[in-house]
């Protein structure tokens, strides 16, 4: 079993990793990392520089061997070392911004996937309560209807019972006027019988007079009509009577003497 990395995260929040060995023994390990990406980027830069990394002795057997050697190679050393330190500050530049970049894409897409889901509980719940918002609106919709129904029928009640009201009102005054206009008319019959029954009366009386003026008109006009024929009647009759008159007193003027007068 090859030897591995284990990362591992503190309790300050920083990240940490040892390399094990294929028995779980720790080899080495590493410094704080402020993220993940960052310890990542680290163990990355391990493992391309594990092969080709130098081995600096400083035990004590071969400090001589080490003095010389590190003169010798204290130039090269160094100069690999910068050539190194460059080398790695170039890549720990280029892994810091690989990683603000991931860090940044990353939080675009977890930015994009929360608003996602932000919409998805939303809408969820949007779901959810309109779900259980339509029984209560229909409930609340049946209510309200019932109370329009109900108010609709109070209304009409009242309304019928406000006409049948109007209606009595109005019969009784019908009646009550009805009643007036007759107890008015029988008392004008009864004032006007009497005064009626006079002018009837002076009325047959006026025209009595009236008939009595022109019977005595008319019998005073055949008078004064008549008056000359009668007297040229009785002018007549008395001409025609005065020779009969005249005859017959001469014939009782001869027949006196021959009356005889006996002595008393």
């Amino acid at each position: 079993m090859p030897a591995k990395f284990v990362l591992r995260k503190g309790r300050t929040g920083k990240f940490t990793f040892t390399l094990e060995g294929p028995t779980g023994q720790i080899l080495a390990t590493s410094a704080d990392h402020p993220n993940l990406r960052a310890a990542k980027a680290a163990i990355a830069s391990v493992q391309k520089n594990l092969s080709g990394a130098n081995v600096d002795d400083r035990s004590a057997s071969s400090t001589v061997a080490k003095k010389t050697t590190t003169r010798k190679a204290a130039p090269r050393k160094a100069a690999a070392k910068k050539t190194t330190a460059r080398k790695t500050a170039a890549k720990k530049t280029t892994v810091r911004k690989t990683a603000a970049k991931k860090t940044a894409v990353r939080k675009t897409a977890a930015k994009r996937t929360a608003a996602k889901k932000t919409a998805a509980k939303k809408t969820t719940a949007r779901k959810t309560t309109a779900r259980k918002a339509a029984p209560r609106k229909a409930a609340a919709k049946k209510t309200t209807a019932r109370k329009t129904a109900a108010k609709k029928t109070v209304r009409k009640t009242a309304a019928k019972k406000t006409t049948a009201r109007k209606a009595a009102a109005k019969k009784t005054t019908a009646r009550k006027t009805t009643a007036r206009k007759t107890t008015a008319r029988k008392t004008t019959a009864r004032k006007a019988a009497p005064r009626k029954a006079a002018a009837k009366k002076t009325t047959a009386r006026k025209t009595a007079a009236k008939k009595t003026v022109r019977k005595t008109a008319a019998k005073k006009t055949t008078a004064r009509k008549a008056a000359p024929r009668r007297a040229a009647a009785k002018r007549t009759t008395v001409r025609k009577t005065a020779p009969r008159k005249a005859a017959a007193k001469k014939t009782v003027r001869k027949a006196a003497p021959r009356k005889r007068v006996t002595a008393s």
